[in-house]
């Protein structure tokens, strides 16, 4: 039985070994109490049987339960958890945190499966509410949170007091099995064994405006990061601790400081391998050469257009120009580049789509060592720019309840601007394909799964050329298959 119980819900974009990747919102928030606390971490995606494992975990000396959910199909799984700590022990405070709360924390708090939403970084004020409880003093005087008072929602402070990340506590490790959150590499290419890569973030927030992103309100475009030193230290120790081939930054622009992210790759010195995040316009301005030999060997920039007049009605900052030059470099080594493009933005056209297909086509031509992660549709998420404009432009109408929001995921193509739902629905299938590599390695050496997806590969891609976006007989098939075993698409 634990003091504190941490659940990490099952997100519904969960594929192991590849897309289950640590828990870090509930790790991080564990690192600021688990020197004092008994804490006990449940995460759905990986658990055998969560509900037993919540079961054992609840005890008379348990203060609360902490739920940490994003947008999405997410905060369905989050209910099912809460609802059980609720049968089991009715007077529990169920704290919840995450995106999806402090973006929405009057809702969120409404909803009588939520007793108190902590808003932001969840670290300091999880600890300040947990004392609290532990010394019996009202936590209702702890900062930036919401809760229930009389009939209506309180919310106290603001989702923005940002903490120094260069003093943050190593996460918890030891409150998990690491061994389920050991990827196998995709990144890697055409390795012939499996790689251990375990995700490390080294900075927080994200300076750019992009308007599809909710981002620019939860961090304010305040980017804070831990220093290169500390950041290779911790990098190298984890490397060391669990055997690891490889490190993934998980920081949302690993070089919004380019001299800092030079650095860092000169302080791991070929060590070990790592993979990063970025934009475009960044690795035109470093020396890729250098960082490969530095140990990078791939990055997944976010594309989203192959229209400039997209990438400037969404405050992207590129071009497509840019897109190709960094493109044309990245060819030049060995580092292997994973594109994500978005598609179904309120006032795109067809002709803007086909202008990114054909931009992917064309840069998996001159780059044998690109891929496409996929084609995902821009969904109206809480806090983004474009929010607005689909509300107030656009038709779209907000859930007024936290249930209405499960539905919204990158997959959701129901706004009312979607010129043609079906073709949003093919690429987003086909574009985990496309490119003839990416899905392919994660059915290891299985001969009739690697030539039927082959197969599928070469005969989308025609129809790409062709602009033939019709949701046919196979693309159904794909569907009905990637539904059956769960993967995330």
């Amino acid at each position: 039985m634990a003091e504190i119980v941490l659940i990490y819900p099952i997100t519904g974009l969960d594929l192991k070994g590849v897309s289950v990747w640590l828990p870090m919102s509930v790790l991080a928030v564990a690192s600021g109490v688990v020197d004092s606390y008994d804490t006990a971490v449940i995460d759905q995606r990986v658990a055998a049987d969560w509900r037993g494992d919540l079961r054992a975990a609840l005890g008379p000396e348990t203060l609360c339960v902490g739920i940490s959910t994003m947008t999405g199909a997410q905060i369905g799984h989050a209910l099912e958890a809460a609802r059980l700590v609720r049968e089991l022990c009715p007077g529990l405070p169920i704290v919840w945190g995450g995106n999806h709360p402090t973006l929405l924390p009057e809702q969120t708090a409404r909803h009588p499966l939520v007793d108190i939403v902590v808003m932001g970084e969840g670290e300091r004020t999880f600890r300040a509410l947990v004392d609290a409880l532990r010394a019996g003093r009202d936590w209702r005087s702890v900062a930036d949170i919401a809760y229930k008072s009389g009939g209506s929602v309180r919310t106290q402070g603001s989702p923005y007091s940002f903490a120094d990340p260069e003093m943050f506590s190593e996460l918890p490790y030891h409150l998990i099995n690491i061994e389920h959150y050991i990827n196998s590499g995709l990144g890697f290419g055409s390795a012939t064994r499996a790689k251990r890569i375990l995700p490390f973030i080294s900075s927080f927030g994200c300076p750019h405006p992009c308007a599809f992103c909710c981002q620019p309100v939860l961090s304010g475009r305040r980017w804070r990061c831990m220093s290169a030193a500390k950041t290779a230290e911790r990098a190298s120790h984890l490397v060391e601790r669990f055997g690891l081939d490889a490190v993934e930054f998980f920081d949302e622009e690993f070089f919004a400081d380019r001299k800092r992210g030079v650095e860092i790759s000169e302080r791991i010195a070929g060590r070990f391998s790592f993979l990063i995040q970025t934009r475009m316009d960044d690795l035109l301005n470093v020396d890729l050469p250098s960082l490969e030999r530095s140990g990078l060997v791939a990055v997944q920039p976010g594309i989203e257009s192959g229209s400039d007049r997209i990438l400037e009605l969404i405050r992207k900052h590129e071009t497509v120009a840019q897109y190709r030059r960094a493109n044309r470099t990245l060819a030049g080594t060995g580092i292997r580049a994973t594109y994500n493009f978005m598609m179904g933005f309120p006032g795109e056209t067809h002709e803007d789509l086909q202008q990114s297909v054909d931009l992917a086509l064309e840069m998996l031509g001159c780059n044998a060592h690109a891929q496409v992660a996929g084609f995902y549709v821009f969904v109206p998420y809480p806090g983004s720019e474009l929010f607005d404009a689909a509300v107030h432009e656009g038709g779209f109408h907000p859930p007024e309840c936290l249930e209405g929001w499960i539905s919204m995921s990158r997959h959701w193509a129901g706004g009312s601007w979607v010129y043609n739902q079906e073709a949003l629905k093919y690429l987003s299938l086909t574009s985990k394909i496309i490119d003839g590599e990416r899905l392919l390695r994660s059915f290891g050496r299985n001969p009739l799964a690697r030539t039927s997806l082959s197969a599928f590969s070469r005969w989308h891609r025609r129809r790409w050329r062709a602009h033939d976006f019709r949701f046919s007989w196979d693309v159904r098939l794909m569907a009905a298959l990637a539904r059956a075993s769960s993967l995330a698409i």
